[in-house]
């Protein structure tokens, strides 16, 4: 009798571990979002505010407000990268 119930009787292990595939799966997505902002503030370029100032000269209406937003825009890029470049040439980064 005991065989019989054992071998009708069906066994599922595979649901245990389906919470933490879940947990798993979710810090593996939010890692990226993580490193990105701590990278993002330790750099000293609010890319927020650079994508928020795109966005908005690409969307603008007049001429002269869409050239000024773009010309803000390349302004950041080009003093974050000649901050990093005259960092580099210095000798404070080690270059590769």
């Amino acid at each position: 009798m005991k065989d019989e119930a054992w071998k009708t009787r069906q066994i599922v292990c595979y649901y245990q571990w389906v919470p933490i595939m879940l947990l798993v799966m979710s810090a593996m997505s939010l890692v990226p979002a993580l490193l990105w902002r701590f990278l993002s503030r330790r750099s000293g370029v609010d890319v927020s505010a650079l994508m928020v100032s795109a966005a908005a000269g690409q969307e603008a209406g007049y001429a002269e407000l869409r050239e000024r937003t773009v010309r803000y825009v390349v302004n950041q890029v080009c003093a974050l990268l000649f901050t990093r470049a005259t960092t580099a040439q210095s000798g404070l980064v080690a270059s590769r």
